[in-house]
């Protein structure tokens, strides 16, 4: 089995199928919807969920479906919830979600955020009783194409162990940033951890291995078996994922601690929410977020500072490679390819996938997603 890249793997697994990105967007909101979810709040959490899989980010699509519907039906997600503006100092607001879903809560305080910058060069928002977003890039992307310079962050339940420790403490807790560069906004979005579960779900559904140094096990020692891994960080059974860097200080691993760290201040004190250890109880979830919007207008001509930032990346990408098989590559590039291709060629969905939404279809009496065997470009005809 090979391991670990950010890409799909090469090769097709038995039972995998394909499915336009409007025909999951459709099956993703009707299901949300189903359960209680305000139409609007299921399309938006719908169209998170498929750029996601476009962009070949698989951990964050429609696999998380589940969560989604299983924790509206359940109560555990309200679907009643609206975000609600609770309080405002100059250009700093904060938004309770109420328990709601992620999505809808997080792209109002983007939007707040981009519209108040507007208007005073440069405003924070953060976000209370929030629950899973997403893919945090869709947020700070969402951002720039406003003219905004975007930070983007949440937290999440405790994985990942701090430089140090034997047991996890902070989450993944991804930091994304975006700016406009002309066509494309540059966006970065990454975990702090060195690995985020999410990632290793997917290598264990398209059984691929992973790395030694990707986390340890109860003792605190090494582990590289994958399914005692993810199911260890599922049932909380002292399974840690370590910080990006990996263990110690020789790479890094306290540079991606602190990174963390940073995450869990700007998400759970500052935010009025609670921080990983305490994120989830029985009443809910209390993930917290931050979103920074600075106008770039505010700092000079906006269209030659964009002018300017696609010129930098044109000059990196041009960067002599040190691998010549392998192109110099910036943030989101990888990302833009892969919706491109997924575009054309349909979303691939794994066995254990669609039994799932199969079996979410048959509990909610839904239409089952329509899929096809091979990709629409191999198709005959």
């Amino acid at each position: 089995m090979s391991i670990e890249t950010n890409d799909p793997p090469a090769t097709r697994l038995p039972g995998t199928r394909y499915a336009t990105a409007t025909e999951v967007r459709r099956f993703a909101a009707d299901a949300l919807h189903a359960v209680g979810a305000r139409r609007a709040d299921a399309e938006l959490t719908a169209e998170v969920l498929v750029a996601a899989d476009l962009a070949g980010v698989d951990s964050h699509g429609v696999a998380r479906l589940r969560r989604y519907v299983t924790g509206l039906a359940d109560g555990t997600i309200s679907a009643t919830a609206k975000p609600t503006v609770i309080s405002e100092t100059g250009a700093v607001a904060v938004v309770d979600a109420g328990n709601g879903l992620g999505q809808p809560a997080l792209c109002f305080a983007v939007d707040l955020a981009a519209e108040r910058a507007r208007q005073t060069g440069v405003a924070v928002v953060t976000v209370r009783a929030s629950n899973h977003i997403g893919i945090a890039g869709w947020y700070s992307e969402r951002a720039a194409r406003a003219g905004m310079f975007a930070i983007v962050t949440t937290n999440a339940s405790p994985q990942v162990a701090p430089s140090g420790a034997a047991e996890p403490m902070f989450g993944t807790d991804p930091i994304s940033y975006a700016v406009p560069a002309g066509a494309n906004p540059l966006c970065f979005d990454a975990a702090t951890s060195i690995v985020p579960r999410g990632k290793l779900e997917r290598l264990h559904r398209e059984q691929r291995s992973m790395r030694v140094g990707w986390a340890i096990g109860p003792d605190g020692t090494d582990s590289a078996d994958i399914a005692a891994v993810v199911a260890g960080l599922k049932a909380r059974a002292g399974y840690a994922l370590l910080p990006l860097g990996g263990r110690g200080e020789d790479h890094g691993g306290h540079k991606g601690s602190g990174l963390a760290l940073l995450v869990e201040l700007l998400c759970g004190p500052l935010a009025g929410a609670d921080w990983s250890r305490h994120t989830y109880d029985t009443d809910g979830a209390n993930l917290g977020q931050f979103v920074l919007c600075l106008d770039i207008g505010a700092l000079g001509d906006a269209t030659e500072i964009t002018a300017r930032i696609a010129e930098m990346s044109a000059e990196l990408r041009a960067a002599r490679p040190g691998d010549c098989a392998v192109p110099v590559r910036l943030p989101g590039d990888r990302r833009r390819r892969c919706r491109a291709e997924r575009a054309d060629t349909g979303i691939p969905l794994l066995s254990p996938v669609l039994t799932d939404l199969a079996a979410i279809a048959t509990a909610h009496g839904l239409p089952p997603l329509r899929c096809f065997a091979e990709p629409r470009s191999q198709q005959p005809g």
